[in-house]
């Protein structure tokens, strides 16, 4: 038996080498390529299988297999007439017999279940999700549409490492891996959005009516954007004023019954051949909701939001040019509740917030491999507060005579934004190098001295270096002069490691750097619920950051398996966040050493009928008061995510939406009363969102029916009065929700059904 085996595994390396003889040689014999690239955009796909088989002569060779390098090249091993199969992970197979006279190209195209989003945030150029060295995120048109999402708040709502956070005055801000919104950089089209209160801003006034796909990076991108994205950037990319034939009308109807009607529509046309314009508009609307119902004083307050967007695109040579327009218009009605002893009148807050921001864009090619990407921008952000004493019997109101009632703050800002890249796949380094200049002025008689000014000019680069075809190596830093303090060197490290097409190794390490918004050190917020108030002295925020992930992507017959694990490591410095200073007096203090650290682990099958994406990540927040106390050094908590788009089989028109998302308990420390240290836990708590929704005349028509927050969640609670929270009287119970309502939406396009 050991002979046997001996001479069968002698048998067995003989010939593997002489099959690797006989393919090197077939290799040097051949003077032909074959090119594979993605025909989205004629970019060369590295790791793609190549199988090819010699049809000349009486009887068959033997199969020879390769790999193609990060030039999309491989060299054909045959010559004559050459049996060719090309697949990779995602896109359509090719197969074909062919005679070899010349060097071939062969473009595969990404297949329906799986196409390959081109993303733009942090990269070079454009470039597709699976080669981009960042870890994004891509949340596509038809989610949004699935979720009937009318705003980033609804949207990011079921989203795995974000956490949702509800002022009923103040707006929604989010946090990302356990930091706050202020270390999240918000833009729309690569453009900030200007007008954080409480240091963040309110996700609930970013509409999605116009939207095209959101694009998420989390970890640290101060490098490429600057100040904010010490946390990650949110990035929303707007609907393309390209080219159309026709004139073309979109619209949107939708209702809750919890008190919504929101309407929005889209009108798109092409003027004199190259000349293409995007109109769209939006009216939202919120009755207000309270837990116990009231026929005045709501929890929730009423509101109304208008939206008006313009775009403009045209062909300028080789270049795209782009502006837009876009303006926010909000109104939020605060009732106050009837006074004693007859309560025939009450004060009334009104708060009214406009934002407008006027962008420029040119972008494209200079040559083959070089992009140029430059834009401009205007933005104007103001926020009026008045108090109106009322008389409940008659309804009429007059302004209050205390000049502290009344308040109005603008901020403006200008920024401008350059880059060049030299992005050569066939090379063994690519470049970027860019410019922004950030100019912030805030105007107000609760700005300290009227008004305040703030200036962040930078220089950055990144060098992406390729030394052999699996592994990429890309250096950032980042050169800042700020006009209030004195920014460090923001370097960063980004490791892509690629030894199959269908599995990726990323890891980075990066430094952050944020200096405090002009709010944060100047801006005095007071009324009944809120006493705050800035902090010149406030240093600016470090951090320094470790991530990594591993993806595997599989392709089962006509499905896809994408598997996901994640970690990350931040240490922050002087994070800035709220603290009660004395008495019910709220201002932002440095917190000398914060640091989170997490892990998750997501996988998402699609098939023809079947999205499904599942998650779990658990993240742990460092406890200041573990280096004075015994207490544990993190605390940490979880969250399950399961999102799952189905089409009926029976009737694919037809489809099952599930959004659901667990929160879990989420333990701290803080101060008591008599200053000893104690524990508080904020509850953990599940949202749920089913629908139906029909697409009928091939998509022209799309109706929805569902139920939100299926299990009713309002409030949660917190196990002690609110530590470090912004309002002046602290509060066992914490508003997430306004509870289980319906909903149902229909949305249209002209242009389609009238072609149908």
């Amino acid at each position: 038996m050991k002979l046997y085996s001996y001479r069968t595994s002698g048998k067995i390396v003989i010939n593997s080498f002489l099959l690797m003889f006989i393919t090197f040689s077939a290799l040097l014999s051949s003077d032909y390529t074959l090119t594979v690239l993605d025909k989205s955009n004629s970019k060369p796909l590295m790791g793609a299988t190549a199988h090819f088989i010699s049809l000349s002569g009486k009887t068959r060779s033997k199969i020879v297999v390769h790999k193609t390098n990060k030039k999309g090249l491989v060299s054909i091993p045959f010559e004559g007439k050459v049996g060719i199969s090309v697949r990779y992970v995602g896109y359509k197979g090719f197969a074909d017999t062919l005679e070899i006279t010349k060097n071939l190209v062969v473009s595969l195209e990404p297949t329906s279940i799986m196409l390959q989003e081109i993303v733009t945030t942090g990269q070079f150029s454009p470039q597709s999700v699976q080669n981009s060295i960042y870890p994004v995120e891509v949340i596509s048109e038809d989610r949004i549409a699935s979720q009937a999402a009318s705003n980033l708040r609804d949207l990011l709502q079921t989203q795995l490492n974000m956490r949702i956070s509800q002022d009923n005055i103040l707006g929604s801000s989010i946090s990302i891996n356990g930091l706050s919104g202020q270390n999240v950089k918000i833009m729309v089209d690569g453009v900030p959005i200007i007008g954080r209160m409480n240091g963040n801003i309110d996700i609930s006034q970013i509409n999605m009516n116009n939207i095209q796909k959101v694009e998420i990076i989390e970890g640290p991108m101060s490098t490429i954007y600057g100040t904010d994205a010490l946390g990650g950037v949110i990035n929303l990319i707007t609907k393309d004023a390209d080219k159309c034939k026709r004139l073309e009308f979109t619209g949107d109807a939708y209702y809750e019954s919890v008190g919504i009607a929101n309407f929005d529509g889209s009108l798109k046309f092409n003027l004199l051949g190259n000349n293409n314009i995007v109109l769209s508009g939006s009216r939202n609307f919120f009755g207000g909701y309270s837990v116990v119902d009231t026929s005045r004083n709501k929890e929730w307050k009423p509101k109304i939001q208008y939206t008006a967007d313009l775009k403009y695109g045209t062909k300028l040579g080789d270049f795209n040019f782009n502006y837009s327009a876009r303006y926010f218009d909000e109104y939020i009605l605060n009732r106050g509740v009837p006074r004693p002893p007859y309560y025939e009148d009450a004060f009334d807050d009104e708060y009214k917030t406009y934002r407008l921001s006027n962008s420029a864009f040119l972008n494209g090619y200079l040559s083959e491999y070089n992009y140029l990407n430059l834009m401009a921008d205007y933005s104007f952000y103001r926020r009026e507060k008045n108090t109106y004493f009322k008389d409940l019997t008659t309804l009429h109101q007059v302004i209050t005579s205390n000049p502290d009632d009344q308040d109005t703050t603008k901020f403006y800002s200008w920024l401008f934004r350059g880059s060049y890249s030299w992005d050569n796949p066939y090379n063994l380094f690519s470049l970027l190098t860019g410019t922004e200049i950030n100019y912030e002025t805030a105007f107000g008689k609760r700005i300290e001295n009227d008004s305040k000014t703030q200036g962040d000019y930078a220089a950055y680069a990144s060098f992406n270096y390729r030394p052999f075809e699996e592994l990429q190596i890309q250096p950032s830093l980042r050169l800042i002069y700020n006009t209030q303090y004195q920014a460090p060197i923001v370097p960063a490290i980004n490791f892509k490691y690629q030894p199959w097409n269908n599995l990726n190794f990323r890891a980075s390490y990066a430094k952050g750097f944020r200096a405090p918004s002009l709010e944060e050190l100047y801006y005095i917020f007071v009324d009944v619920n809120h006493n705050i108030y800035g902090n010149p002295d406030l240093k600016a925020e470090t951090s320094n950051s470790y991530n990594a992930s591993v993806d595997y992507r599989m392709q089962i017959d006509n499905s896809v398996l994408n598997l996901t694990l994640n970690g990350f490591y931040n240490n922050v410095t002087n994070l800035v966040t709220f603290a009660l200073v004395s008495g019910d007096k709220y201002s932002y203090i440095n917190v000398g050493k914060y640091k989170t650290q997490g892990v998750e682990l997501s996988g998402n099958f699609i098939s023809e009928n079947l999205n499904a994406q599942l998650g779990y990540s658990y993240i742990g927040r460092y406890n200041e008061y573990s280096e004075t106390s015994n207490t544990p050094q993190y605390t940490y908590s979880p969250e399950i995510q399961a999102n799952i788009l189905y089409k009926m089989p029976f009737l694919p028109e037809l489809q099952l939406n599930t959004f659901y998302k667990y929160t879990g308990k989420l333990p701290g420390y803080g101060i008591g009363e008599d200053n000893s240290i104690i524990q508080y836990i904020v509850s953990d708590y599940q949202m749920l969102d089913l629908s139906l929704g029909l697409n009928l005349y091939n998509n022209a028509i799309n109706f929805q029916l569902g139920v939100k927050n299926l299990f009713d969640v309002k409030q949660i609670e917190q196990s002690v009065p609110t530590v470090g929270g912004a309002h002046s009287s602290g509060s066992t119970e914490m508003p997430v929700a306004w509870g289980r309502t319906l909903f149902t939406s229909l949305q249209f396009n002209l242009d389609k059904l009238l072609n149908y």
